[in-house]
């Protein structure tokens, strides 16, 4: 069946200004000469781009707009490049500099007859590019392009549509869908992709690049807030690009769940500051890559057309525009084959990560905490495992995180409180600055407070000149001490630097009464001056952070500031004058109240990764960590550490590990070393995971027994004098059946599956294949053996009394009926779930 791809709409015309060489004089001296080059963007680039894809025939036809006729249409816009280098690049590269709009005068393009015809056997989509921003197509045009849309009847309209979105009478009629016949419409055939950026200029309150849980909350719950939106919130095929760095498919004709493509190592506006800015034609790049995938796939997926135009557009922004040869006539601004070659098919394209958006929860308000962590793998403790184990980058290990130079953050939280101060760190640093910006940062002792905010405060900073200096005022004894460090700012402003100062311990005592150094901070912080024995200095330039000692949060600062009534602390004054703050979390578990701390274990992943290879580098090989299964959850489960990362890092110092390949338990410090820095009975306990309470232990344990008897009744019929009920059980026999209990959840990652409290929206696991239960049932007569072991019991006849077992032999020596005995026990784990309150086996994954 034949293809094509029909393009058509506004191609502007641009004259782009490239430098001829870096440095170059012209002849009247002075100035860097330009060689000048004249483009159609719009619809030129995105037929420029799709023409030479290497199509043949059989794949799809590329019809492309006419523009002899407009040859002699004044220039729209002038673009300003500048030259930049690119590794492994022999020839001359360009990035944007500056545009220079001149006239916004859009004009519709026909592409080029002969067209496509419109009979069963022909598959063609349509490619419309917009007027430009702020403009619309006249009546004249959009006459036209109405009239050759009724005659071709295409399978697909792709509308790039550019501010003001939803208008003119061009998508007043579009929107209705391509004509199936004469008279009938197709509304199920209209695609619109747009930016984000548009619809934040419509009034749509989308925030950006704080996280992508964030972002999608903010879609679901904004996209119909402005009325006149409501053909584009309401049409088939919505597809919205947030940057370089995702995507949101909305299907409102369906009303169905939205759709995220992501890369989950960028938020928005993350990849263009990684590679080379704007750079003229991204959006264009996307639209070809879009539909490039679009009429390449079988089943004309959508889904595969978003990937594509990312891939497409995120080559255009790493390789910027070249020419090789910039005193030729014709030269190649945009290097086609780079940009659209082998995509889909490129080993070195990014991978992206796909899922549904819990679009009713989000709305109901049920999921206003949502991760994408527990959306993508479900059990943030194996996320956890992952990260220590293979590394932070492994393929093992894709999902969202966001790095601030060494700062590594997985979590919601705190991605989305650094990714703020972050902003506002650049807006500070990018305009005019007299005073110091002031900062609080709250938290637990021991949660890298400082750590955080100088990787966040360095990366803002990147490319000025800025310098760290930290003061812990616990160790002040008198006001000159304050006095001489706000000295040492000012000095390092006055050197030409940015001053990233971290003030410890402001909350604590001093001169008797805590929150004491308040009145002595307080003029730095309001006018930007201190006091040197009675003459004003003015400190200059400088980011204050002030990290607590006392107060772990920034409610807690406000809590104290409404207790003081008679203002004797100045604390009221302390947070007026804050421009921000920020809640770091630390490694430990934090109370929520209502809410559970599920993320811990993968912020302390990053942290204990780190520290084990430094502490041992024979413990890596390759990229993957040695370290036993046991040992890793209890340092990454178990909920506190006494100090914070500093008992953590003291433990994994004290360690014995020095030139082994891999930590196991015998190299953990002695319990009484260990219980200096965590409770000792809490870090043995969560050896086997994350421990269920004692009443479930208790459930289940029951459960189990009365499933044993039921098996061993189908398997040994003749051979059932040893059963008890529980209730006659003996206390070793009953703890037996705990500890095989409190081994469910370790077993089920053997399967990829884990065990947790319920989650609504994530379907539970209602039976193993027969796959699955052979692991098990492998698995726990290998811990049952252990078990008895440990226990003193020996290999003989049949003897409780005597500790005696012709069991304790491999799984595969046991006879047939006793497998069969452990298959039913393990095939038993979701039933007896299902049975308990509150909890459930859930597949690791994405959810359905």
């Amino acid at each position: 069946m034949t293809r094509h791809v029909v393009i058509s709409g506004d191609a502007p015309a641009q004259l782009f200004l490239l430098p001829r060489a870096a440095g170059a004089i012209d002849a009247g001296g002075g100035t860097q000469s330009f060689s000048a080059h004249r483009l159609h963007g719009g619809a030129g680039l995105i037929a420029e781009l799709l023409q030479d894809t290497g199509y043949s025939d059989h794949v799809a036809r590329v019809h492309n707009p006419t523009f002899a006729e407009s040859a002699e249409n004044p220039i729209q816009s002038i673009v300003e490049l500048d030259t930049h280098n690119i590794p492994g690049h022999n020839g001359i590269a360009f990035r944007f500099k500056s545009t220079k709009h001149i006239s916004p005068s859009p004009r519709w393009l026909a592409p080029t007859p002969p067209l496509p015809s419109n009979d069963h056997d022909t598959i063609s989509i349509w490619v419309l590019q917009d007027a430009g921003p702020g403009s619309c197509f006249t009546d004249s045009d959009t006459k036209n392009a109405v009239t050759q849309f009724k005659k071709s009847r295409p399978r697909f309209i792709i509308y790039h549509m550019l501010r003001p979105l939803c208008a003119g009478k061009l998508w007043d009629t579009l929107r209705r869908g391509p004509y199936i016949d004469k008279t009938t419409r197709d509304p199920e055939q209209v695609i619109v992709i747009i930016s984000a950026d548009d619809l934040r200029a419509e009034g749509i309150e989308l925030s950006y690049g704080l996280s992508w849980e964030k972002t999608c909350e903010d879609f679901v719950e904004k996209l119909g807030s402005s009325g006149k939106l409501v053909t584009l919130v309401t049409c088939a095929h919505l597809v919205v690009r947030f940057g370089l760095d995702g995507v949101i498919y909305h299907r409102g004709l369906q009303a169905a769940k939205p759709f995220l493509t992501f890369d989950p190592e960028c938020v928005e506006g993350e990849f263009c500051r990684k590679t080379l800015g704007s750079v003229p034609g991204v959006a264009e790049a996307f639209v070809a890559g879009f539909s490039k995938g679009l009429i390449e796939s079988n089943d004309l997926s959508i889904e595969q057309g978003i990937k594509y135009g990312m891939w497409a557009a995120r080559r255009l922004s790493r390789q910027g525009l070249t020419v090789k040869d910039p005193e030729g006539s014709d030269p190649s601004i945009y290097q086609t084959p780079v940009i659209m070659d082998g995509l889909g098919h490129n080993k070195k394209d990014d991978e992206l990560l796909s899922l549904s958006i819990p679009s009713d929860s989000i709305a109901s308000g049920s999921e206003h905490s949502w991760s994408l962590i527990d959306h993508l793998v479900g059990d943030p403790a194996e996320v956890a495992r992952r990260i220590v184990k293979d590394g932070i980058a492994s393929p093992e290990t894709r999902v969202p995180l966001t790095y601030f130079g060494d700062l590594v953050l997985f979590d919601r939280q705190e991605i989305e409180l650094c990714r703020n101060l972050f902003n506002f760190l650049k807006l500070y640093l990018s305009s005019p600055k007299t005073k110091p910006l002031s900062i609080a940062l709250c938290g637990p002792r021991g949660a890298g407070k400082a750590f955080a905010a100088l990787q966040v405060a360095q990366s803002a900073a990147k490319g000025q000149k800025v310098k760290q200096l930290r003061f812990d005022l616990s160790q002040y004894t008198s006001p000159d001490d304050l006095l001489a460090a706000f000295h040492s700012v000012r000095d390092c402003a006055l050197e030409g630097n940015v001053p990233l100062v971290y003030f410890s311990g402001f909350d604590g005592t001093f001169d008797g009464s805590q929150l004491g150094w308040l009145p002595h901070l307080l003029p730095a912080m309001m006018g930007g001056n201190f006091s040197d024995h009675g003459v004003s200095r003015p400190i200059g330039p400088a980011i204050f952070f002030f990290g607590t000692t006392v107060f772990r949060s920034y409610d807690e600062l406000q809590r104290r500031a409404t207790l003081d009534t008679t203002r004797s602390t100045r604390l009221q004054d302390f947070l007026g004058c804050l421009h921000g703050f920020v809640n770091v979390l630390g490694p430990n578990r934090v109370d929520y109240g209502e809410g559970v701390d599920r993320l811990y274990p993968v912020r302390r992943a990053v942290i204990l990764r780190s520290f084990l290879e430094k502490r041992e580098p024979n413990l890596k090989t390759g990229e993957k960590i040695g370290i036993d299964d046991s040992v890793l959850n209890s340092l990454l489960l178990v909920p506190t550490y006494r100090q914070g990362i500093r008992s953590l890092k003291t433990i994994i110092a004290m360690s014995r590990v020095d030139g082994h390949r891999s930590f196991e338990r015998a190299a953990l410090p002695p319990p009484a070393q260990l219980d200096i820095h965590v409770d000792y009975t809490d870090f043995i306990i969560h050896m086997s995971g994350i421990p269920l309470p004692d009443r479930v232990i208790e459930k289940i344990a029951v459960k189990l027994h009365e499933t044993y008897l039921e098996a061993r009744a189908v398997a040994t019929p003749d051979d059932l004098s040893d059963l008890i009920p529980w209730g006659r059980l003996s206390e070793e026999l009953k703890e037996s059946s705990r500890a095989h209990a409190n081994s469910i959840s370790q077993k089920l990652r053997h399967i990829s599956c884990y065990l947790s409290e319920k989650q609504g929206t994530r379907e539970p696991t209602v039976e193993f294949t027969h796959d699955q239960v052979e692991i098990l049932a492998e698995v726990e007569h290998d811990r049952w053996n252990s078990e008895r072991l440990q226990n003193q019991w020996g290999f003989g006849e049949r003897d409780p009394g005597k500790r005696k077992s012709p069991f304790l032999i491999p799984w595969d020596d046991l006879e047939r009926k006793w497998q069969d005995i452990d298959r039913a026990m393990v095939a038993a784990y979701p039933s007896i779930m299902r049975s308990l309150d509150g909890y459930a086996i859930y597949p690791m994954g994405p959810k359905n």
